[in-house]
């Protein structure tokens, strides 16, 4: 086998290096950044009101850029469940009296 020498046929060289080529080009375009990461966690955000809302306003004055990062999303959540609340802390229903 050493003393082989392959020969390629004409113009099979240049379809390798440009599907060499090719194959770079997609690899290096198909590796996506990595997702921005939230600063603060939703429990973080549920137990300090004063961020929770300073961020929620800074979510609201900018929603087309910055309203469905990480952080918008986790002041959000944390929003929602500290306006749910509990429901053991919910004062009981006054229903109408059936007539």
């Amino acid at each position: 086998m050493s003393g082989r020498v392959f020969k390629f046929r004409p113009g099979a060289q240049a379809v390798r290096l440009r599907l060499g080529l090719v194959v770079t080009i997609l690899s290096t375009a198909s590796c996506a950044p990595a997702p921005d990461r939230a600063r603060h966690s939703v429990e973080e955000y549920a137990q300090d009101s004063a961020l929770r809302r300073s961020q929620m306003a800074v979510c609201a004055n900018d929603p087309g850029t910055v309203g469905r990062s990480p952080d918008c999303i986790n002041a959000r959540e944390a929003e929602r469940q500290a306006g749910i609340g509990s429901l053991r802390t919910l004062p009981p229903l006054k229903l109408p009296n059936k007539q």
